[in-house]
């Protein structure tokens, strides 16, 4: 396990993430979050027990299999979501203020997403998708609809932003973030022509994506989509950072087994499956680990500390993805970056906000202090 026992510099972090760091662009989604949680049994108006983990709501649910299911839920909030808005917030209370390119609302922006002006520059390229989530402390039940995000493609985007914006946009960042292929049917053309607009800009330049829930799509699809990623990185090197489920899927296309809890060679396994996908970095990350891979740095594992009461679940891969871009945009290496995304991850599920840097330094000695890291 590389590099697992390597103290961390908490003073070299402070140093380097206190400077002006490096230039990011996210898109090109944006989602608004009805979160809701599910009643198990009511007492009274104001006392009742809610389904707290999947796996007792799936089964209450499944023994209905041959009738009706009703219940009550309740609102636990409406916020925004998606890659774009939720990793861009983690960023930005790490003091990065990336341009962030997404659907925030065709005529006017969405009152969810307007706090994000206050510190960033906000580029609107139509209406937001929609998402009920039904939260549970151990993971979530998603249900996206798409109507407004499904037919999004290249022509679209240049329809809102014309493509000499768009290349001024993307040609000056150092790196340029974009999600989620999932939900995007038009990835493989969006990205090819994002590498095609940036060509020659003079920068060392990289891309960094979040797939999502990669189920939603066939194997086929995914092949197709790694295959073109692979022929792009030799123009531009791609940072692809996948969950534990994402992660178990992709590994065992390629007849690798996938652990979620233990970390043993979790740093093999990854640099292994970069070099057979062929691009540049990989990550993974889960609840107990993170580990990461790349052609010029090696690889390595960072145990998580493991937050057993979580406040919240959505958006804790978005959270690892912003502490892990703000890192790199810092020039951190990649333990410290695997390090700094895991305490941004850990305050986020345990409290159920980003942290901002000293909140970050403070969650991270923590866990060091907790595995003599």
């Amino acid at each position: 396990m590389a590099e697992q026992n390597n103290r961390i510099d908490h003073d070299r972090i402070k140093e380097r993430m206190g400077g002006p760091g490096g230039k990011l662009v996210m898109g090109i989604d944006g989602f608004i979050d009805e979160v809701w949680q599910i009643i198990a049994s009511r007492d009274s108006m104001s006392e009742y027990l809610l389904y707290e983990k999947m796996t007792d709501f799936s089964g209450a649910f499944a023994k209905c299999s041959e009738g009706g299911y009703s219940n009550e839920i309740v609102r636990k909030r409406r916020s925004y979501g998606g890659f774009t808005a939720n990793t861009g917030k983690a960023v930005t209370r790490l003091g990065v203020r990336p341009v962030m390119l997404g659907r925030f609302g065709a005529n006017a922006i969405d009152p969810v997403f307007a706090g994000f002006a206050e510190s960033n520059e906000l580029v609107s390229v139509g209406d937001p998708g929609n998402v009920q989530i039904y939260e549970f402390t151990d993971g979530k039940l998603m249900l996206v609809h798409l109507q407004e995000v499904m037919g999004f493609d290249w022509k679209c985007l240049t329809d809102a932003v014309p493509e000499a914006g768009l290349k001024a946009i993307f040609a000056d960042a150092d790196i340029i973030a974009i999600g989620y292929w999932s939900l995007m049917p038009a990835f493989d053309e969006i990205v090819a022509q994002v590498c095609g607009l940036v060509r020659g800009c003079g920068k060392q330049q990289r891309m960094f994506f979040d797939f999502a829930d990669i189920r939603k799509r066939d194997r086929a699809s995914l092949d197709s989509t790694l295959g073109h990623l692979a022929e792009l990185n030799r123009q531009i090197p791609m940072t692809l950072s996948l969950n534990e489920n994402e992660a178990e899927i992709l590994f065992s296309y390629h007849g690798e087994p996938f652990s979620l809890e233990d970390p043993s060679g979790a740093d093999i396994q990854a640099e292994r499956m970069r070099g057979a996908i062929g691009i540049d970095e990989l990550i993974v990350h889960t609840p107990y680990f993170a580990a990461a891979a790349s052609e010029s740095g090696g690889s390595c594992v960072m145990r998580q500390h493991y937050c057993t009461s979580p406040v919240i679940t959505t958006g804790a891969g978005d959270n690892f993805n912003g502490g892990y871009l703000a890192a790199a945009l810092n020039g951190l290496d990649m333990h410290e970056r695997l390090a700094v995304a895991n305490a941004v991850t850990h305050q986020y599920v345990r409290l159920g906000y980003s942290p901002d840097m000293e909140e970050m330094l403070a969650e991270l000695a923590e866990a060091c202090r907790e595995s003599d890291l």
